[in-house]
């Protein structure tokens, strides 16, 4: 990425209305966009942008939920989300929650698992090992 990038957000709005319509690279682009809104109170800001420095990370969820009764699969679920790097590089953790509506009464429980993208076999192993584990202690097994 060139030191000289400026990105160009496309804006409307003022504090709680403030909303980012666009962001170009290219000024004339962002100019004409803002232009064909029919937003009065639309602006076009300059920003440079981040050098090499910057490293963007992404993150995998994986997520299952398992009736506490049965061991039955209630859900299962996986998304990927863009970050900035930091020392969630490489990581990978998996937890185990309850949900309830009485005390003492567990309805199911939700094994989630976030990992640095780089790890996402390791990631979907651990995962599908702890709902494994889980859903053999729910059924007694």
């Amino acid at each position: 990425m060139s030191e000289n990038l400026i990105a160009y957000v496309v804006t409307a709005g003022e504090y709680s209305d403030y909303r980012i319509k666009g962001v170009f690279f290219d000024e004339d682009s962002a100019r004409r966009y803002a232009d064909s809104l029919s937003d009065s109170d639309v602006e076009v800001e300059a920003y440079p942008a981040r050098g090499p420095e910057f490293v963007a990370g992404r993150d995998i969820h994986i997520g299952t939920r398992v009736d506490a009764k049965t061991g039955e699969i209630l859900r299962e679920y996986s998304s990927a989300n863009a970050r900035d790097a930091k020392e969630q590089d490489g990581q990978c953790a998996t937890h185990i929650y309850s949900s309830s509506r009485n005390y003492g009464e567990v309805l199911e429980y939700t094994v989630s698992t976030t990992a640095d993208v780089t790890q996402e076999e390791r990631a979907r192993k651990s995962h599908s090992e702890r709902v494994a584990k889980l859903r053999a202690e729910v059924m007694g097994l």
